[in-house]
């Protein structure tokens, strides 16, 4: 009789117990981005540019037998696991060539983008011009640009993050990266 109770006890228990809400699993979440304070220092890249680099970022000189005449190199950002993919190249009466590629570059991306916007930069003292371009949604290259002095150099750039893109978990870095892009293109000089 008393283990009659005691089992009738464990089975109310184990009922009372498992009857209410069933769990829930928590969503999958993203690490926090800490983005370091907004510092430049001013540097000179072999192929005669200078330009102000984010303090966080390293330059890669890529030499390359198909570079040909053009300036490659990289701004290596390794806290965002990122690269800005760089290269220059001399005007020789084909900067309209130079400008469509860049764009045909740019909106190769329209099918999978959400938007593309653009943001013309332009320094009338140092002769420079050019185009920053956002491009939303899941696209390898989110931050791309070009620059310009109209006569002698032409410069073009790419954003790379090294994984897969998610624009819920990279849109803090690219809105720093258009930040300090648009710095690093009002900053070129060349000689």
């Amino acid at each position: 009789m008393k283990r009659l109770i005691y089992i009738s006890g464990l089975a109310f228990g184990a009922i009372f117990i498992t009857c209410g809400n069933p769990p829930i699993s928590k969503p999958e979440g993203y690490y926090r981005i800490s983005l370091p304070e907004e510092s430049f220092r001013s540097v000179k890249i072999i192929c005669g540019l200078g330009l102000d680099k984010p303090e966080n970022a390293t330059v890669e000189i890529v030499n390359s037998e198909k570079s040909g005449d053009a300036c490659w190199f990289n701004l290596n950002f390794k806290d965002f696991n990122a690269r800005l993919h760089c290269t220059q190249v001399e005007v020789h009466d084909n900067l309209i060539d130079l400008m469509e590629d860049a764009q045909e570059m740019v909106f190769s991306h329209d099918m999978k983008a959400n938007g593309i916007s653009r943001i013309r930069v332009s320094e009338p003292e140092k002769n420079l011009n050019g185009v920053l371009y956002h491009i939303g949604g899941p696209v390898a290259t989110p931050v791309q640009f070009f620059v310009t002095d109209s006569s002698n150099y032409f410069l073009r750039g790419s954003l790379y993050f090294n994984h897969k893109p998610n624009p819920d978990s990279t849109a803090p870095v690219v809105r720093r990266m258009l930040s300090d892009v648009e710095h690093i293109m009002r900053s070129i000089s060349w000689e």
